[in-house]
């Protein structure tokens, strides 16, 4: 499926980075994701608006973290974007639930 979203150059840099920053910061990164999402729920359940400072340090948090991935390529991270906005089970298995994917798509609308 990457393949299908991903250029080869963007796959060897995506290969490039996992090497570069290894196993243990990309299980690191995954831990920071359920975290994140995690309080994001929270917010969500608690009724913070998306507007909130709370809500937009989660939407800071995310970009950081998708820029890790990226390694800050602009092209990447549309990649990205256009894949994780096509494939549900990428949605569904690497993001949080719908709900609160719906909450943190707010929160980064109001900090464009």
């Amino acid at each position: 499926m990457f393949e299908k979203y991903y250029t080869p150059e963007q796959l060897q840099q995506l290969d490039e980075r996992r090497q570069k920053v290894g196993a243990d910061r990309i299980a690191e990164v995954q831990q920071e994701w359920q975290q994140l999402y995690a309080d994001a729920e929270a917010e969500m359940n608690k009724g913070t608006d998306p507007t909130d400072p709370a809500a937009q340090a989660l939407v800071r948090k995310s970009r950081e973290l998708i820029s890790e991935f990226t390694g800050g390529d602009p092209d990447i991270r549309a990649s990205l974007g256009k894949m994780y906005a096509q494939e549900s089970q990428v949605r569904e298995q690497w993001g949080p639930p719908a709900a609160v994917q719906e909450y943190l798509a707010k929160a980064a609308t109001v900090s464009e």
